[in-house]
């Protein structure tokens, strides 16, 4: 059996992603908590439904609608998988909407498929593969939507990190 570190830096290694171990840390069964670098909410399923929202640390199903993990998929992507009811981050039909998904293979699931793109102090941005653009918490609000690449408050709003 694995440590959960050395978990993380296989599943970094199988995204093409080079990684520390302290830029990472999951629970036992490799979930994280996805934080925003402008404000410190993380990106979560609302009371485990199907609305996403940003909160500052929700513990309800002992935070399982905040834990979040990266599914290797190959070439470097993966799918944003939530812990409660192992649903996937999905652009909605590739559009900029987000949606919760058991598993589309719309475009050939493109539109599921995620990378971090490390942009240095251990903050990444999340890009989709379909047309690579960022998660992007809009203006730094609550509202999340998907940019080309925001440089609103230096690109805070489009700047994510796992946390345990």
């Amino acid at each position: 059996m694995f440590s959960r570190k050395v978990l993380i830096l296989l599943v970094a290694s199988s995204l093409g992603l080079s990684i520390g171990v302290s830029q990472v840390q999951a629970d036992r069964d490799g979930f994280a908590r996805l934080q925003l670098k402008y404000n410190n909410k993380f990106l979560d399923a609302k009371y485990c439904g199907e609305e996403l929202v940003m909160h500052p640390g929700s513990d309800y199903a002992d935070g399982a609608c905040q834990k979040w993990r990266l599914v290797p998929v190959g070439g470097g992507w993966g799918r944003l998988q939530l812990k409660y009811n192992n649903k996937y981050l999905d652009a909605s039909y590739c559009t900029d909407k987000l949606v919760m998904h058991p598993g589309s293979d719309f475009d050939g699931g493109s539109c599921q498929l995620w990378r971090l793109v490390p942009v240095g102090g251990g903050w990444s941005r999340l890009q989709l593969k379909y047309n690579n653009k960022y998660l992007d918490a809009k203006y730094c609000k609550d509202e999340l939507t998907m940019h080309p690449g925001s440089d609103f408050d230096g690109g805070s709003c489009q700047l994510w990190r796992f946390l345990p």
